[in-house]
């Protein structure tokens, strides 16, 4: 009697949470979008998701590459049984492109023709000359450049992108090398991602696999004008 009676009411709770629940239909626009539900993949697009207690909520999120990332809260005290979404393009995916070469160093081994061996040490005055002339076609200015001890570096150049709530900056490195006794140029383009409101901050900042379209064209011009043909 006692199993039975618990059974019952293990029984009648859950009817009374079945006849509680509240669902909800979730639509996103792209329609390929992902929805996570309480950190769970669900669907891609649409979905419809369950709400439990009346003084609950679920968390929703969509993710597409692309867009902004959206999280937020659907609420059992919101009237709607329907919610859609539209995702916002990521200024920044748009107006950037992957590149493998960003955040390490590539080298350069310098033509010749933009050195020279005088007194049995080597000039490279002209080799500097170009890169001075790369760098400063895409940054205002150079922070350090030294050529006793062969490293030149710019500045951080910054560009918001509100809508996407993020900061991007970019800065170059240059360190002259010695492979084989050739003259050889170590460049690093410097490619890192902030959230806006913590831009201030230098540990906010994460390198980030991809280069503004603007300076692109940086890390060939490097190879084409400094490079041995």
């Amino acid at each position: 009697m006692k199993n039975l009676l618990v059974l019952f009411f293990i029984f009648v709770s859950t009817i009374n949470i079945s006849i509680g629940a509240k669902e909800v239909k979730i639509t996103v626009t792209p329609s390929d979008a992902k929805i996570f539900i309480d950190g769970n993949y669900v669907a891609d697009g649409v979905t419809t998701a369950t709400i439990r207690k009346k003084e609950g909520f679920i968390v929703v999120k969509f993710v597409k590459e692309g867009y902004v990332t959206l999280e937020t809260k659907v609420f059992y005290t919101d009237n709607r049984s329907a919610v859609s979404f539209t995702l916002r393009r990521d200024a920044f995916q748009d107006i950037s492109v992957a590149s493998g070469l960003v955040n390490k160093y590539f080298t350069v081994k310098v033509d010749p023709a933009l050195y020279k061996m005088e007194n049995g040490k080597r000039n490279s005055e002209m080799a500097w000359k170009m890169i001075h002339q790369i760098i400063l076609n895409y940054f205002d200015e150079i922070q350090t450049t030294d050529m006793a001890s062969g490293f030149i570096q710019t500045p951080w150049m910054y560009k918001s992108f509100p809508d996407a709530e993020r900061q991007v900056r970019t800065r170059v490195s240059v360190k002259e090398s010695n492979l084989g006794g050739d003259l050889t140029f170590q460049i690093k383009v410097s490619s890192e991602v902030a959230p806006i409101f913590a831009a201030q901050k230098d540990e906010s900042f994460q390198e980030i696999n991809r280069i503004l379209k603007e300076l692109e064209p940086l890390i060939s011009e490097f190879q084409a004008r400094l490079g041995k043909m």
